[in-house]
């Protein structure tokens, strides 16, 4: 393991993975109020890969990988509409719906063996996060 790995349990359902990729993200984002939304946007575009991504990429954690650039998708839309967005202050159930939307189109097929296996998500922590919120999902 090196510094920055995230080693996941194996029962990771969607809230632990969010909590992770959150501790990455300042509270709240802002731009200059007078800046048009380009403007704000590279400045979420810069913070985004200069600081929060390599916590992403050295997680070494394909989930939280993907995960953190749907969080991103999400912060870079609103950024075009408001100065200030408050990462904490976005729905997660947003954020759950977005990961899962991409989950369905890209890494089931492939799990599935309809599609190329492409790397963009571990196999094991894949099945490990599907069974777990399966599990969640029994449970209510």
């Amino acid at each position: 393991m090196f510094v920055g790995q995230v080693t996941l349990p194996e029962d990771a359902d969607f809230e632990c993975l969010l909590s992770q990729v959150l501790a990455w993200w300042p509270d709240e984002l802002a731009g200059d109020a007078d800046a048009d939304a380009g403007a704000r946007q590279s400045s979420v575009a810069r913070l985004y890969e200069n600081s929060i991504a390599p916590r992403a990429i050295q997680s070494a954690s394909m989930l939280l990988l993907q995960l953190d650039w749907v969080l991103y998708g999400i912060v870079i839309e609103l950024s075009r509409k408001v100065s200030r967005v408050r990462i904490k202050d976005i729905r997660a159930q947003l954020v759950k719906e977005r990961f899962h939307s991409l989950l369905r189109h890209t890494a089931l097929p492939q799990l599935r063996g309809e599609k190329e296996w492409d790397g963009s998500f571990e196999r094991d922590e894949l099945v490990n996060y599907l069974r777990a919120e399966a599990m969640g999902m029994a449970r209510q």
